[in-house]
């Protein structure tokens, strides 16, 4: 007796999880407050970079989600807003501590200079 075409289908164990990237360390999922916080980590990094010249200098991403209550939760559980100023000079000292030990500067596929050629 043949077999059914029914149990001939695989089964995608992926169907109910939504879209993910891997980029940078992180696992990102797309299509939400996540993605988007994922994006302002770029920022976040050069505001540790901004840092070392002011070390007063508030942090610019607390306000961002300002009225979006999901996205300023996916940006504290990201870790690049709401920190108390001795978090934020922390991770200012780890950031320059790895730069300074030769690692290479914050990268993400999500963020990348294009240069247009002038004709």
């Amino acid at each position: 007796m043949p077999k059914s075409k029914a149990s001939k289908r695989r089964i995608d164990k992926y169907a109910g999880n939504s879209p993910q990237l891997r980029d940078s360390g992180f696992l990102v999922k797309l299509g939400g407050s996540d993605e988007i916080a994922h994006h302002y980590r770029h920022h976040f990094h050069q505001f540790l970079d901004y840092l070392t010249i002011d070390p007063s200098a508030p942090n610019p991403l607390d306000q961002v989600g300002d009225g979006e209550p999901a996205l300023r939760d996916a940006m504290r559980r990201a870790g690049i807003a709401g920190l108390t100023r001795n978090e934020l000079l922390e991770k200012r000292d780890e950031y320059v501590a790895r730069l300074d030990a030769g690692k290479a500067r914050y990268s993400s596929k999500l963020h990348r200079v294009e240069w247009i050629p002038a004709n």
